[in-house]
């Protein structure tokens, strides 16, 4: 999970953008923007992934991935001779690393863990949040030393030298549950849970929680940039955000085996709410760094609390398939969320009405999570 597609390409990429645009003269919001596509493929090959994973089990969809993702991230580095072709290479790059996501690693942990199973998934998850507070600087070291091509490059190397070896020689398919789960529901199949409210009402709720916290998160090296840090400083504000992230998987997975967890998920998402109304009532440094653990907050709780809700109100029957589809709301979000709102900003110049705007999008999803009864008396 340290090294996954999105903490490389989506978080990752926050570093990237002012390099590549002083390297190159592309424009700052097309650049920006590129992270849309990233978010995009991989959210449309999320439910592929789940069906992979529940035909073939997590171990193979790993192993191969992670061979394919390397091979994507270096041709980023090889390939990005123009704008064109660095689009084309970094959609190809995300593609090749679809697998490599919580989508295979939640399934493990999930079909292996019952009685602590949000402490299980918070400890896995956590790793997310490491990636987030370490990549970014190392990667901005990278690029500052021998530029931004050769960090694509070194970056698809490191990874597969991790991640290859922990497929092949650490993970271990679970059981596949085609019976009632061990919390005594039977478990749905795709076409049964797209029939329920409570699937679109999650669903809708994971989108735009992601939406506006990834949007918050990522665009805040490029705000603290405007705002007249140097890049160093602006790429340090990710590992606030990192380590926001890895305390809230650990602390909330704990919590959501101890308390009901749609209101505890629904309190949680108030966190991007809090931070776009930091950034929009202030104009300092500090204000910044404040707000990137609230972003923290919001994405670290949603890692845990999808798969926990989704295997308590749903079973494991189709599982994979299930949490590829909501992997995909929340990776189309985490593209999407930034890629927007660079747009509305116009290169600075509108932060207050785009952060007004996405503080109102972050506080509708908590209240589609709190209007579905029969998942809040599943839950409990």
């Amino acid at each position: 999970m340290y090294f996954s597609i999105g903490i490389v390409l989506i978080y990752g990429f926050s570093v990237f953008i002012v390099p590549i645009t002083e390297e190159t003269g592309w424009d700052r919001t097309v650049v920006a923007a590129v992270v849309a596509p990233i978010a995009v493929v991989n959210g449309l090959m999320s439910p592929v992934v789940g069906a992979l994973t529940d035909r073939f089990g997590p171990r193979r969809v790993l192993a191969v991935s992670s061979m394919s993702m390397a091979i994507g991230l270096i041709g980023v580095g090889i390939a990005s001779q123009n704008l064109t072709t660095f689009i084309v290479a970094v959609a190809v790059a995300s593609l090749m690393g679809a697998a490599q996501t919580g989508v295979p690693y939640t399934y493990v942990v999930v079909g292996w863990f019952s009685a602590r199973r949000g402490l299980a998934l918070g400890v896995m998850l956590s790793f997310v949040g490491l990636g987030i507070a370490t990549l970014p600087p190392f990667l901005a070291l990278l690029i500052s030393e021998w530029g931004w091509r050769f960090a694509f490059m070194a970056a698809g190397l490191i990874s597969m030298a991790v991640t290859l070896p922990v497929a092949l020689f650490a993970i271990r398919d679970p059981p596949v549950l085609q019976r009632p789960d061990r919390t005594g529901g039977e478990g749905h199949t795709v076409r049964r849970a797209v029939e329920t409210a409570s699937f679109w009402l999650m669903l809708g709720a994971f989108f735009l929680n992601y939406f506006a916290a990834a949007a918050g998160s990522i665009s805040l090296p490029v705000v603290l940039a405007d705002r007249g840090a140097d890049p160093a400083m602006a790429a340090l504000v990710m590992s606030l955000v990192g380590l926001s992230f890895i305390v809230m998987r650990l602390g909330f997975g704990a919590l959501l085996d101890r308390f009901p967890p749609v209101p505890l998920t629904s309190l949680a998402f108030l966190s991007p709410v809090v931070g776009h109304f930091i950034l929009l009532n202030s104009e300092g440094l500090i204000p910044v760094y404040v707000s990137a653990v609230f972003f923290g907050l919001a994405t670290g709780a949603e890692g845990d609390a999808i798969g926990y809700l989704l295997s308590k109100r749903f079973g494991m029957r189709s599982f994979g398939k299930l949490f590829g589809i909501n992997y995909m709301a929340l990776t189309m979000g985490a593209g999407l969320g930034p890629a927007s709102l660079h747009i509305m900003a116009a290169e600075g110049t509108r932060y207050v009405e785009a952060f007004s705007i996405f503080a109102g999008i972050a506080a509708i999803a908590p209240i589609l999570l709190m209007l579905d009864r029969r998942t809040r008396a599943l839950t409990r």
